[in-house]
C-alpha cells in the first residue's frame, strides 16, 4: 500500500511538473475525447436522409453520409462540415450550377482544411485522422501561446495559468477537437498575436494569411496584427502595417483569382454562405439577424422536434456570456484604443452582422481575450468558485458533445 501511495505520489508530482497548457489540454481534450467516444459508439448520429447515390461529383448537393474515411469511434467529431471539407479535398471545389446560395455548395468553404486534408490523401495517410491530430495539436499551440502572450502583458504566472485552463474548459472548445478550422485559426491568432507583440510582424502576418484561408472572419487576424502594430508606438509604421496587412491580402487574393478562373466568379464562395442563410456583411444584420434571433427563441420555447432546439440556448447563451465579458474587457483595458477589445469586437460582430446566429457559440471562441476578465472574475473569488465552475462547464461539455449527433456545432 505504501509503495503504490509513493507512485501515485510521484505520478502526481510529475503531472505537476508539466507545463501548464499541456496540462490544460491533455485533460480538457482527453474529456472531449472520451465523451466523443462514448456517443459515437453508444449512438452515433442521426440520419441524414437517403443516399444520394452515384451522382455528378460537382452537383451542389450536400454530401448525406458520413465519409468513408471517418471511424465509428469518431462519427461524432466527423460530421457536419468535415464532410464537405473531405469532400473538397477528394474531389475539388463544385462548379457553378447556378443555384450558389439558394442550396448546399462546397463552394462556401475556405481552402485551408481542405488543403491540409488533401496533402494527407496525397501521402496515403487517411485524411481524417491526419487533419484531427492537425487540429487538436493546433488547439494545444493555441493553449500555449495563449499562456505566453498573458505572461508577457501581466507577468503574472497565476493569472497566465488561470486564463489558459479557462480557455481550455470553456464548452464551446470541444468543438475544437473536431477536424474543423477552430484549432487551427486560434492557433494562427494567438502565434500571430504574439509575434506582433514582440515585434516580429513579418512571421505574424503570415500566420494571419493562413487564417484568412481558414474561413472568412479569420481575416480578423490580420486586423489584430495591424491594431498591435499602430498601437505600440515603434518606429516605420506604414512598412510595418503592410507587412501585417498584405500577406493575408495577397492569400485572399489569389483564391478569389483562382476562384474567378476556374470556377467563374470570385465572389462564389461568398454567394454561397446564402444557402446557410447568411447574408452579405452589415446587411445581414437587419436583413437576417432579427428573424434568427426569433427563431432561436421560438425553438427554446416549444421545443421543436426538429432538433433546433438544442443548438438555440446553446447560441444564446454563449453569445450573452461572450457580451457579458466583452464589456468587462471593454472596461479593463480602457474601451477602443485596447487592439484586444477592437479585435475582440470584430471576432463577435463579424458573423452576427451576417445575420448568421446559428454556431455562434463556436464562432465566438475566436475572440480569446475573452479570457482575461473571466480569469480574473474566477480568480477574485473562493475556491468554491472555481470548483463550481469547473464542474457547470465538464457538464456543458457532455452536453454538447452528445448534441453533436443531432446539430452541427
Amino acid at each position: 500500500m505504501a509503495s503504490l501511495t509513493g507512485a501515485a505520489a510521484a505520478l502526481a508530482a510529475r503531472w505537476a511538473a508539466l507545463p501548464v497548457p499541456l496540462r490544460a489540454w491533455a485533460t480538457s481534450r482527453a474529456l472531449v475525447f472520451a465523451l466523443a467516444l462514448a456517443v459515437s459508439l453508444t449512438i452515433g448520429v442521426a440520419p441524414r436522409g437517403p443516399d444520394p447515390g452515384v451522382a455528378d461529383q460537382f452537383v451542389l448537393e450536400r454530401p448525406r453520409q458520413i465519409d468513408p474515411a471517418v471511424p465509428a469511434a469518431l462519427v461524432v467529431l466527423g460530421d457536419w462540415d468535415v464532410t464537405w471539407y473531405l469532400d473538397i479535398a477528394r474531389h475539388g471545389y463544385a462548379l457553378d450550377a447556378g443555384q450558389v446560395g439558394l442550396v448546399d455548395s462546397n463552394l462556401a468553404f475556405f481552402p485551408l482544411v481542405p488543403g491540409v486534408m488533401a496533402a494527407f490523401l496525397a501521402l496515403g495517410i487517411n485524411p481524417f485522422i491526419g487533419m484531427l491530430a492537425v487540429a487538436n495539436l493546433a488547439l494545444l499551440a493555441a493553449l500555449w501561446g495563449l499562456h505566453a502572450l498573458t505572461l508577457r502583458r501581466w507577468n503574472d504566472p497565476r493569472l497566465a495559468a488561470r486564463t489558459t485552463w479557462a480557455f481550455a474548459l470553456l464548452p464551446p472548445l470541444a468543438f475544437a477537437s473536431m477536424a474543423y478550422t477552430e484549432g487551427l485559426v486560434l492557433a494562427c491568432a494567438l502565434g500571430a498575436a504574439l509575434l506582433a507583440c514582440r515585434g516580429n510582424v513579418a512571421a505574424a502576418g503570415a500566420l494571419a494569411a493562413a487564417a484568412a484561408l481558414s474561413r472568412p472572419p479569420g481575416i480578423i487576424v490580420a486586423g489584430l496584427v495591424l491594431l498591435i502594430v499602430l498601437a505600440d508606438g515603434r518606429g516605420r509604421r506604414p512598412r510595418r502595417a503592410a507587412l501585417a496587412l498584405a500577406p493575408a491580402v495577397a492569400a485572399l487574393g489569389a483564391f478569389a483569382a483562382w476562384m474567378w478562373a476556374a470556377r467563374g466568379s470570385p465572389a462564389l464562395p461568398l454567394a454561397a454562405q446564402g444557402a446557410w442563410d447568411r447574408g452579405q456583411v452589415g446587411l445581414g444584420l437587419v436583413t437576417a439577424l432579427p428573424a434568427e434571433w426569433a427563431a432561436a427563441f421560438d425553438e427554446i420555447i416549444h421545443l421543436r422536434p426538429d432538433g433546433n432546439w438544442l443548438s438555440a440556448p446553446r447560441d444564446v447563451a454563449f453569445t450573452a456570456l461572450y457580451l457579458v465579458l466583452f464589456v468587462a474587457l471593454w472596461r479593463r483595458e480602457g474601451g477602443w484604443r485596447s487592439p484586444w477589445v477592437g479585435y475582440s469586437a470584430a471576432a463577435l460582430a463579424i458573423p452576427l452582422s451576417t445575420g448568421s446566429f446559428a454556431s455562434m457559440a463556436r464562432f465566438g471562441t475566436l475572440a480569446f481575450p475573452l479570457m482575461w476578465p473571466l480569469a480574473e472574475w474566477l480568480d477574485a473569488g473562493p475556491p468554491a468558485r472555481r470548483r463550481w465552475a469547473a464542474a457547470v462547464a465538464v457538464v456543458l461539455i457532455a452536453l454538447l458533445v452528445a448534441q453533436l449527433r443531432l446539430r452541427a456545432p
